[in-house]
């Protein structure tokens, strides 16, 4: 038993892992491809919870109904309830370590998108002004003169 959901999680690891490359060679082909980042994500949250299910299937019950339950150096049994736990744990920990970075990832990566698209509704329906800084022209509404003198002729004091 332990083996064959050995074999199951292979196989859903290495699909996961798979539409992530295959969704980068999309991507460097065209940018535009952003759907099978998508669907790697659905994938790589599937893997991590069928992950977490198999293990307690294979190791907190398929291994607590064994014969050998005992530690055993000689023949490399380790079948006892204080080192399943602790393998449990271990894969817990893990997955969810490895969900909680890639949620965050996600998150991060909403957020940028969220920002950059309001930035380009804002930029779009507000319409831009030209500054013109030369010799005669207006700049926020004032006259502007060359080297920054003042547009106005002064008036001479006689001494």
């Amino acid at each position: 038993m332990p083996s064959a959901g050995l074999l199951v999680e292979v196989i859903l690891q290495y699909t996961s892992e798979l539409l992530f490359h295959i969704a980068r060679l999309f991507y460097f082909i065209d940018e535009k491809h952003q759907k099978m980042f998508d669907l790697w994500a659905v994938s790589f949250v599937l893997t991590r919870m069928a992950t977490l299910t198999l293990m307690f299937l294979a190791v907190g019950f398929g291994l607590a109904r064994s014969e050998n339950q005992g530690l055993d150096w000689d023949s490399g049994n380790f079948n006892t309830v204080l080192i399943r736990m602790l393998v449990l744990l271990l894969v817990c920990l893990t997955q969810s370590w490895l969900l909680w970075k890639f949620i965050r990832f996600q998150l991060r990566r909403w957020r940028e998108f969220r920002l950059e698209t309001a930035l380009r509704k804002k930029t779009a329906t507000k319409p831009t002004r030209l500054k013109r800084d030369s010799l005669g022209h207006h700049e926020n509404g004032v006259l502007k003169a060359e080297n920054g003198a003042s547009p106005r002729i002064k008036k001479l004091k006689s001494p």
